[in-house]
């Protein structure tokens, strides 16, 4: 298992009991659990005290997720990762969708136009983050200018080679939160990322995260989950997650 813990203000690790997992993917986007699948799946588990459905560039499904949230025995946030020019971005507490193609400064500031909080995904992964990656290492402080909120320092599920060890590098002398997150994409990788922190809710996630109290822990995705969604990325699934939200149909997912 890795962990990583930067908690500011005295805390110990005994304080941070929550766990959230805050990356996580429906066949809305690329992934292969429906909302409801991932939701009975977690309450199962019982592991975890809240999550976000992040799918790409739409929001549809973590927003029915959310309004779920009274059915469940953890919490629900709702959130989106969003593509950025050279980056993705995590919005939480988000409500309305933020167009990709953005800057990273603009996504950022178009996530705090709702209240939300943004959090840089994956920051060490070349295959998204280009050039990015070796600016973030030599100048890591422009994370700080970009008034990102929180950086994902452990992601499950990430393909390069090193890419978590590069993220840590970067937050190693930065004075923000870090986040661990499962970048689930079939149900079995959920909660393989975790973010800890003091309290059980949502409430008290918002909290830490403006307050640097966490921590980010976690182990790989095992090789069933890679194969898993290997079988499961066809031409035309992958054509489908391409298109934009506002040309599909919105799926309504059903409460039985």
């Amino acid at each position: 298992m890795i962990s990583l813990s930067v908690i500011m203000g005295g805390m110990n690790m005994d304080v941070l009991m929550g766990r959230a997992d805050l990356h996580m993917h429906t066949c809305a986007s690329d992934g292969i659990p429906s909302a409801k699948q991932i939701l009975e799946y977690v309450e199962r588990q019982g592991v975890l005290d809240v999550i976000a459905i992040t799918d790409h560039d739409r929001l549809d499904e973590s927003l029915w997720a959310y309004s779920q949230r009274d059915r469940y025995a953890f919490d629900i946030i709702p959130g989106v990762e969003i593509s950025a020019v050279r980056g993705h971005v995590i919005g939480l507490w988000v409500s309305e969708l933020i167009p990709a193609g953005l800057s990273i400064p603009e996504t950022v500031a178009a996530i705090h136009e709702q209240g939300g909080i943004a959090i840089l995904a994956h920051p060490g992964e070349v295959l998204i983050n280009g050039g990015h990656v070796l600016r973030y290492l030599r100048t890591p402080s422009v994370l700080v200018q970009w008034e990102i909120d929180a950086v994902e320092v452990f992601n499950a599920g990430t393909m390069t080679p090193g890419n978590n060890v590069v993220a840590r590098r970067i937050m190693r002398d930065l004075p923000l939160p870090v986040v661990g997150n499962s970048d689930a994409h079939t149900l079995s990788a959920i909660g393989r990322g975790w973010t800890r922190f003091a309290g059980r809710t949502g409430a008290d996630l918002r909290t830490a995260l403006l307050e640097g109290h966490t921590a980010a822990e976690g182990q790989r995705w095992s090789i069933t989950d890679y194969l898993k969604l290997s079988l499961n990325s066809t031409p035309i699934k992958r054509i489908r997650s391409s298109v934009p939200s506002s040309l599909m149909t919105p799926h309504v997912a059903t409460t039985d």
